[in-house]
């Protein structure tokens, strides 16, 4: 309490008028320290008031109250109310005004300072105020009474926390104490009620019967203090002489002067009074506490004795009778007058049957409530008893007085009198009551029942007291009975005793022997001639015997049936007691078990008889419930069949049929309680059956016990128990409040039950909750919840004790039942759907709208409880359901309290500033705000004094607000901005005051605020420019263990660095650069404390509760990802902090999968890696080598612990493999080791999630998972392994080819291929399909794929490639032909690279496949004239690179396939003529789709550059089936009728036609040489104009400079305009002149328009030299190539011939060779791994050095003269990086590169003449491509120079 000074101020004024209720609450609650409970109560204001008692309120003098209204002259209305009371109060004015203060208080929690404002909402009419302060005042008045009798109770209560400083207020006090209470009570019982008049000024009719009723309660508190005081203390003649006389006075408490106020209902006020009078006149006759008896007896003879004889004697008197004669017995000169005198006393107390009053007085609500009054009432009786024994029982005649016996057995049971009692039955004289249980034995069996009631009452007086009873009943030393001479014949008789002659059998069996010789003893009694037999005999013994007789059917005419069960009712409470107390220890003694069959036996046998004897069964269905913790099974197997117990007929119905009571029987409890309990009002066999209940769900967890026994228990107690529980007729009150608790208590169970579960568990939850929320337990339930503290505290007030008994009971009850009511709102979810937006009935009842017929008002009434002033915990349970209501529901809480903001603020937040509140309910306060932040806007504006008029005016006004700011003090801080801004300061000046709950709280406060994004809300204290700084300082300071505040400071941090991004604070920006700051050490030790787990521990945690270590890792990591993206630019970490920070990261988690103590550890550390990994890339791999033999192990763990891993540590592991494989693609290579066991491990993960696949197909679950995803969006794990797997299989290459054994022998392969047989045609699958097929073609690349012609690869996959129904309108599970396109490309792509791969050996299972999809295909080439779309474009990229391949087998393919050929081909043609008529559109066309642009260039292939690819990969095709350019130039033996025309002789321009397949004309091919000779002109154009020289300013002017410069680029040059000056309409050259094509990569128009021109000078040249072309055919052909290719002309002559200087990529190096420059850095990359090698190694284990990597600086010449080069390899493919044709895809280089030299025929006629250049062999040589390289053509021109000479060559000469 001393660290938070700042944070709880003291309010002094709360003590210029003693607020006895607030004082009471304190006390009790144990809030105080000891010295600030001196500082409260040991004042002497409160000393003097509590010595004074009800006399400290003065009287009144009518001159003051002039005085008072001087003093407050504005009070007008209170005023008038203070002089109204005073007519009916004698008290002093300013008194009173202090009570009125106080009672304003009180209604809000104020403060006496605040209480004048609280005005404001109180209803100031004297009809309201007046009845309320009077009671207020009665209130008090008994709350200083009740203060005092605590203090005294406990001043000896060495246990007790206070116990020294109320010893120290009782000293003070002590002396005069009891005078002044003496004169209280004289001043009480002589105070007339108010009169009539009262009724009309307060308008309340019963204002004078609650002056009545609290006139009583402070009657008996005065008494039950003297009672205390008078048992530590002697009270002299004189004081009791006058407490006799007040008790005559007013009759022993019958006579009170008001009696017609109060009427019959309130009898049991005056019997409280006359027990506790009579008590006291015991207590104060104690002999024990008076020193000289005789004197004492002389001086208050005449007083007691005037009382004791007179004529009219009331039962009361028996006991000061009896009393009295005891004392008389101690002083010898009374003594003598016994027999003369006394003695008539104790006949007459007998006569009137003093024991039995006195049971009844112990067992009156004064003394049954445990408390001390309680104690000593008892334990004088026990003395009496003891003293009325020793004198009077020497014969054993006492114990035939009727009542005698039970009261002696209700007194042992209290365990301080048990063991008194077996103290004295060790001695042998003056043994007190042990004569009873003497002559209890003298008399068993014959009288059964006496011996049996002490016994029961010693069986319940705890464990010891049990051993005991136990060695006794074991060894009982006499038997008697009625003797008859007949059966039991004697040998000799001297006086009284006797020996017997032969064996004699007493029970009639062989359980109990009479031996022939033993002794007995035969008297004669009043119930006749007994015989004692002397032979030892057990208790039990006789007991089974008494069982025995009960449950024989056949001889219950020999003996009297109800007199055994009698004695079997008797015995029955002996075993339960026992029972009780031994089985804490699981052993039952074996003399128990045959006892405890006879009970089961009896219950069942009762049960079903006509007259049932329902306290035998209650007893006997007790004696179960105390055996259920040892033997469950047992006492259920028992029990279920013997239709006592309700039972489900039917066990499979849901929990709404269960809960409306469907197949349901109450069997023989549901009989009883209507046919017996009911009529009678005593529910003793109802209330065991929901012990028993209790007692089955506590100790087993057993589903047949769930099922058969709980299940049917719950719903009868909720259907039949719990809604009429408050409805029933009780013979006894709080018989009523016994049964509520019970349903409570098993309700409760039933709720929070959090140890294993089961089905049968989850059943009864659901039951329980669907019944308390959709059925009249709802309304039940928030009855007894909104009883409201005003009636609660009445309830309160009229109990005799306040701290146990009854009352305390009830307020633990009403405790149990809030609790019900949150389990109820949180289970919710087990019977509601989560996204339900319909309200329970419980949650219509909760928040009820129409205020008017909402007579629950159950919110308010909640609230109010905040007040109470009974019980600590009642307050704080109130705040968490208020929180739960507030957290729970989408309705206004605020509207709910009808409250005033002021209202709430006064409620909730001055308990914050109350220095001696509670801290629970303080840290429930505060998170009830912290709730209602995100919930509830109208409490968030009442607790943070929101105001919008008052912000508008102070926008509007702002200097006028400034300087009045400056004179008034901001009242915004009487909310809970001043709680949360004296934290700021407090946090600041000492970091180990965070462990305060307190400060915690107000933590998670602004976190709340922040996570809501209600920053706005402590606008005015981030207005402070050390805000961030104070806020933060725990994280500069030495970290404290076990505090959630860092993880809440870290949220923070990353919410305001998210929001603010880079706007932040400037305090808050020196907070992070501090906090990242490289030379300070504070990242660093957050960093080793994070990962070093502290606080973490191997026990249990709690489930619902994140521990505070995993909770501060899950904010770290939050906080890493928006730190490392959103403040890249503010703070820099050096990659030695960024390796501090990933290191231990990785270390944890591998310790992790190792240990796997904690699956949410793993989830947590591998996301965090994730994050770094994404954000910092290659700087995460500090020591390179390192990492990868991390990602090793990592891989290998988690292959291990796969199965065990949660899906978001799978999804996360599987990121890092993938990203770390491709990162570290040169370390794994590099140990041989490490790459084979990270294969492995992949494969074992993949094959582990193709499994997991394959059962999810065969077995697929009800809530599929929509398009590959599951419902929040993540991808399907498998797809992630199979992408680590892509990674890994691009790794590897032939030296590692003995894996191939490895993927034979797991046979990855078949699985991956048995995957996609089932997947493609699923589309749940999608996401699946495409993975599996990357992977394939990855794996195709590989040195590996060998594998996969022994496959069966078109077994598998062919038939499933088969498009599948498509359905716009079918929902998620329907397939969308875009999704369907994909799959398809995508196994194209497989097959294509299959082809290039391992040509001849596939190339079969390739054509059978065209010709199986012959028809799809050819849709495929021609979608692009139906569908212009990116998914279509790529689909037909993917055909034709698979055409591309299959060209080279041509022969082949015309053999086995003609008709495919034939038709791919003529739709090629077609797809060449529509990408033409597309590009052509594109130039001119505002469609944005065919635009290009940086931004979509630089993200994905634009529609217009993958049109250009396409229209690339068809020239491609056609070049295959055209005569090479250089046999038609050079050849003169070429056969021109091999060869048949592809291209028709027609020059116009293409044009949109509707023919299925249009032909390919001469204009068509000039059209799109054209096009892309205007494109690369523009392009080159851009390069200069610009000024650029690096390939970097190259790429961004040809990107981002073709849509500015497309328009005068090419056109606006002289050359542009002399080159077409000859344009026509029809022409070519003018129809493609408007413009060029937008930025395209100038590469890729470079070979399309290399090979578009080889193709049209092919084409030219062909008909040009066929003999069988018309001449003016082919002069037409030199005119129009000779008019149209001008720009192509001029193209080369100033960009290649004059233009090289300024283009370095197109240096023209005549005869020569042309070197590629190596790439430096990768050669440095690979000679850096080989240093890192094991020198030891072979050399032949050494991976050869990678191909370079093509760089950006690459000119375009140096592309051209690779492409060449690759052609000539083009039957030896090698592995490159991914193709332009299909970015979408992983496919190489070489699908779209073929040799344009091949010859190749006209498809339609023409066959190949052999197959000669295809491989012969699998063992193809992969050249290096190295720095070594020389590259050549034969061309000694450039290739562009070439085909102009070519064409200008075609248009001059005659061929």
């Amino acid at each position: 309490m001393d660290n938070q000074q700042k944070i709880t101020t003291n309010t002094n004024d709360q003590f210029t008028s003693s607020y006895w209720k607030q004082l009471w609450r304190w006390t009790t609650s144990g809030s105080l320290k000891n010295d600030e409970l001196l500082a409260v109560l040991g004042t002497k204001e409160i000393t003097d008031a509590l010595c004074q008692g009800l006399a400290s309120y003065k009287p009144n003098k009518p001159e003051l109250y002039a005085q008072l209204q001087r003093k407050y002259p504005d009070q007008t209305k209170l005023l008038s109310v203070i002089h109204t009371l005073q007519n009916y109060m004698d008290i002093d004015c300013f008194k009173l005004w202090d009570i009125v203060q106080s009672y304003l208080c009180d209604i809000s929690y104020g403060t006496a300072s605040d209480a004048m404002k609280n005005i404001a909402f109180v209803d100031t009419r004297p009809t309201f105020l007046l009845p309320n302060i009077w009671n207020f005042y009665y209130s008090e008045r008994l709350f200083l009474l009740k203060l005092l009798q605590y203090i005294i109770e406990v001043k000896d209560n060495t246990n007790h926390v206070y116990q020294k400083e109320f010893m120290k207020i009782y000293t003070d006090i002590k002396g005069n104490i009891v005078e002044s209470l003496i004169s209280q009570f004289d001043k009480l019982i002589s105070t007339a009620p108010p009169s009539r008049k009262i009724q009309s000024d307060f308008s309340s009719e019963t204002v004078r019967q609650e002056w009545a009723e609290s006139n009583q309660r402070e009657q008996l508190t005065i008494l039950q203090i003297l009672l205390i005081l008078a048992s530590e203390t002697s009270i002299n003649d004189e004081k009791f002489n006058k407490l006799l006389c007040l008790f005559k006075k007013h009759n022993f408490g019958k006579n009170q002067g008001y009696n017609e106020l109060l009427g019959e209902t309130h009898r049991e006020f005056y019997m409280r009074i006359m027990y506790i009078e009579v008590c006291l006149f015991m207590v104060i006759l104690d002999s024990r506490l008076i020193k000289n008896p005789s004197s004492w007896i002389e001086t208050t003879k005449q007083n007691v004795e005037c009382e004791l004889t007179k004529l009219q004697m009331n039962v009361e008197h028996s006991a000061m009778l009896i009393t009295w004669m005891l004392l008389t017995l101690q002083s010898e000169q009374h003594s003598r007058l016994f027999e003369s005198h006394y003695q008539h006393f104790g006949t007459v107390a007998l006569r009137m049957h003093v024991f039995e009053f006195l049971l009844e007085m112990l067992n009156n609500s004064v003394f049954s409530d445990n408390s001390k009054c309680s104690k000593i009432a008892r334990q004088r009786v026990f003395c009496l008893l003891n003293d009325l024994c020793n004198k009077f029982d020497g014969d054993g005649t006492l114990s035939h007085q009727p009542g005698i016996i039970q009261l002696c057995a209700d007194l042992l049971k209290t365990p301080d009198i048990a063991n008194q009692f077996w103290k004295l039955h060790q001695k042998d004289d003056d043994n007190g009551v042990v004569s009873l249980w003497n002559t209890a034995l003298e008399y068993f069996p014959y009288n059964f029942n006496a011996l049996s009631i002490l016994a029961a009452g010693l069986a319940e007086a705890g464990k010891s007291s049990v051993i005991n009873l136990i060695a006794e009943l074991k060894n009982l030393p006499v038997y008697t009975e009625i003797y008859n001479p007949n059966a039991v014949p004697v040998m000799s008789l001297q006086l009284d005793d006797a020996i017997i002659g032969r064996e004699y059998y007493p029970l009639g069996d062989l359980s109990y022997r009479i031996e022939a010789g033993s002794k007995a003893t035969i008297m004669e009694r009043k119930e006749g001639t007994m015989i004692h037999f002397r032979t030892p005999c057990s208790y039990w013994t006789v007991f089974n015997n008494e069982i025995g007789k009960a449950l024989d059917r056949k001889q219950h005419h020999q003996h009297n049936i109800s007199l055994t069960l009698e004695r079997v009712y008797e015995g029955t409470k002996i075993l339960k007691g026992i029972l009780k107390a031994l089985v804490e220890d699981q052993e039952i003694p074996k003399s128990l078990v045959v006892p405890s069959e006879g009970v089961f036996d009896i219950l069942v046998r009762f049960m079903r008889a006509d007259n049932a004897t329902l306290p035998l069964l209650v007893e006997c269905l007790q004696v179960c419930t105390a055996l259920i913790p040892v033997f469950p099974k047992e006492i259920h197997m028992r029990l279920i069949n013997t239709g006592l117990l309700p039972r489900v007929l039917n066990q499979k119905l849901s929990h709404v049929e269960y809960a409306s009571g469907a197949s349901f029987d109450t069997a023989a409890v549901g009989s009883f309680l209507i046919t017996i309990e009911q009529p009678t009002g005593s529910y003793k066999f109802l209330g065991a059956y929901i012990d028993l209940l209790c007692a089955f769900h506590k100790v087993s967890n057993d589903e047949r016990i769930t099922t058969e026994i709980i299940l049917p228990g719950l719903i009868l107690t909720l259907r039949e128990v719990f809604p009429n529980v408050c409805g029933w007729r009780y013979k006894d009150t709080d018989e009523r409040r016994h049964l509520l608790k019970r349903c409570a208590n098993f309700l409760g169970l039933v709720l929070q039950h959090s140890k294993e579960t089961n089905n049968s568990i989850d059943l009864l939850k659901r039951t329980g909750v669907y019944s308390l929320l959709y059925t009249e337990n709802a309304l039940e339930l928030l009855k007894i919840i909104s009883v409201g503290n005003d009636q609660l505290e009445r309830m309160m007030q009229d109990e005799t004790n306040w701290t146990s008994g009854t009352g305390s009971h009830y307020l633990s009850t009403l405790q149990r039942c809030v609790a019900i009511v949150m389990f109820t709102l949180r289970l919710k979810s087990l019977v509601v759907p989560t996204d339900s937006q319909n309200m329970t009935p419980l949650e219509h009842l909760i928040f009820a709208q129409n205020k008017q017929k909402d007579s629950l008002k159950v919110v308010p009434k909640v609230t109010s409880y905040i007040n109470h002033a009974f019980n600590k915990n009642l307050p704080v349970l109130c705040c968490r359901l208020l929180k739960k209501f507030a957290g729970s529901f989408q309705m206004s809480l605020f509207s709910s309290l009808d409250m005033t903001a002021y209202q709430v603020r006064v409620m909730f937040l001055n308990r914050l500033r109350d220095e001696y509140e509670t801290m629970d309910l303080k840290v429930s306060i505060l998170e009830f705000i912290a709730t209602c932040v995100g919930k509830q806007p109208g409490l968030t504006e009442a607790f943070f004094m929101m105001n919008y008029e008052k912000a508008k005016a102070d926008e509007k006004n702002k200097d006028e607000i400034k300087s009045k700011t400056k004179s008034e003090p901001d009242d915004s801080f009487e909310g809970i901005l001043g709680y949360m801004a004296d934290y700021l300061s407090t946090v600041k000046s000492d970091a180990k005051l965070l462990h305060s709950p307190l400060l915690a709280s107000i933590m998670e406060l602004f976190h709340e605020l922040w996570k809501n994004n209600m920053q706005i809300l402590v606008k005015k204290l981030r207005e402070n420019p050390n805000f961030w700084e104070h806020i933060t300082s725990p994280l500069f300071n030495e970290i404290q263990p076990n505090l959630r505040t860092y993880a809440q400071i870290f949220n923070v941090l990353g919410i305001e660095i998210f929001t603010s991004r880079d706007k932040l604070e400037p305090n808050l920006k020196e907070t992070l650069e501090l906090f990242f700051d490289t030379n300070k050490k504070h990242l660093d030790t957050w960093i080793d404390y994070i990962f070093s787990f502290k606080g973490r521990t191997d026990t249990d945690e709690v489930v619902d509760k994140v521990p505070v270590w995993l909770g501060l890792l899950t904010s770290w990591k939050d906080f890493t990802t928006i730190f490392s993206k959103c403040l890249r630019d503010v703070i820099t970490l050096n990659i030695a902090h960024k390796a501090k920070m990933v290191a231990p990261c990785m270390n944890a988690l591998l310790t992790e999968l190792e240990d796997m103590k904690d699956s949410r550890l793993v989830v947590i550390l591998a996301e965090l890696y994730v994050i770094m990994l994404a954000n910092w890339k290659d700087d995460c791999f500090d020591n390179r080598k390192t990492s990868a033999k991390q990602i090793d192990s990592l891989l290998t763990n988690s292959a291990i612990m796969y199965e065990c891993l949660h899906p978001r540590a799978v999804r996360a592991i599987l990121s890092i493999g993938t990203v770390a494989i491709s990162s570290l693609d040169y370390e794994i290579k590099a140990s041989s080791i490490t790459a084979q066991s990270i294969i492995r491990s992949v494969t074992n993960i993949n094959t582990i999630e193709l499994e997991n696949l394959f059962d999810d197909i065969n077995e697929p679950k009800p809530d599929p998972n929509v398009n590959g995803s599951q419902a929040n969006g993540n991808i399907p794990p498998v797809v992630l392994s199979l992408a680590m797997l892509e990674q890994c299989l691009d790794l590897y290459d032939d030296m590692f080819s003995g894996l191939s054994q490895w993927f034979q022998s797991s046979r990855f392969v078949n699985k991956l291929l048995c995957c996609l047989q089932k997947c493609l045609q699923n589309r749940r699958h999608y996401h699946t399909s495409l993975s599996a097929l990357r992977c394939l073609t990855a794996y195709s690349r590989g040195p590996f794929s060998k594998d996969l012609l022994m496959s069966d690869v078109d077994q598998f996959l062919w038939l499933q490639l088969l498009p599948p129904k498509f359905d716009n309108n079918g929902g998620p599970l329907a397939w969308k032909p875009h999704e369907w396109w994909r799959v398809y490309a995508y196994s194209l792509d497989f097959i294509s690279m299959m082809v290039m791969k391992h040509g001849q050996f596939f190339v079969s299972d390739a054509i059978t496949f065209v010709g199986v999809h012959l028809e799809h295909l050819i849709e495929a080439i021609l979608l692009p004239r139906q569908v212009f779309s990116i998914e279509a474009l790529n689909l037909c990229a993917s055909v034709l690179n698979l055409i591309v391949q299959l060209v080279k087998y041509e022969s082949r393919w015309r053999i086995q396939n003609i008709n495919s050929l034939v038709g791919i081909m003529r739709s090629i043609s077609a797809c060449f003529y529509q990408c033409v008529t597309l590009m052509l559109r594109s130039r001119r066309s505002s469609d944005p789709t065919l635009q290009t642009n940086e931004e979509s260039f630089g993200q994905a292939p634009s529609l217009l550059h993958r049109t250009l690819e396409v229209l690339h990969m068809s020239t491609l095709c056609l070049l295959a089936f055209s005569p090479d350019l250089l046999s038609l130039l050079a050849d003169p033996g070429l056969d021109l009728e091999h060869w048949q025309p592809l291209v028709e002789l027609h020059f116009g321009a293409p044009k949109i036609t509707y023919e299925p397949f249009p032909q390919l004309t001469f204009g068509t091919l000039l059209s799109a040489i054209c096009l892309l000779t205007r494109s690369l002109y523009h392009s080159y154009q851009c390069e200069e104009g610009s000024g650029w020289r690096s390939p970097r300013g190259r790429r961004r002017t040809s990107g981002g400079g073709g849509g500015s410069g497309g328009s005068g680029g090419v056109g606006g040059s002289p050359e542009a305009r002399r080159g077409g000056r000859s344009e026509s309409l029809t022409s070519v050259s003018s129809a493609t002149s408007v413009h060029a094509l937008p930025g395209l990569d100038e590469r890729l128009v470079g070979a399309a328009l290399a090979a578009a021109a080889a193709l049209l000078a092919s084409q030219a040249l062909l008909a040009v030299r066929d003999p069988n072309v018309p001449s003016r055919h082919k002069q037409l052909v030199r005119r129009e190539l000779g008019s149209e290719l001008a720009p192509f002309h001029d193209f080369v002559r100033k960009r290649i011939l004059f233009a090289a200087h300024g283009c370095p990529y197109l240096v023209r190096n005549k005869l020569d060779a042309w070197p590629l420059r190596p790439d430096e850095e990768e050669i440095k990359r690979i000679e850096d791994v080989r240093k890192e090698r094991n020198i030891s190694r072979d050399d032949d284990d050494r991976p050869p050095p990678p191909p370079p990597k093509r760089v950006s600086s690459d000119s375009m010449r140096e592309y051209i003269l690779r492409k060449h080069y690759l052609d000539k390899c083009a039957q030896t493919p090698i592995k490159g990086p991914h193709s332009p044709v299909s970015h979408s895809t992983p496919t190489s280089d070489k699908k779209k590169e073929t040799s344009r030299s091949s010859k190749r025929v006209s498809w339609a006629e023409t066959t190949r003449e052999n197959d000669e250049s295809l491989d012969s062999s699998l063992q193809d040589i992969e050249p290096v491509y190295s720095n070594l390289t020389d590259v050549q053509i034969n061309n000694d021109e450039d290739y562009f120079h070439l085909m102009s000479v070519v064409f200008l060559y075609i248009c001059q000469s005659e061929l």
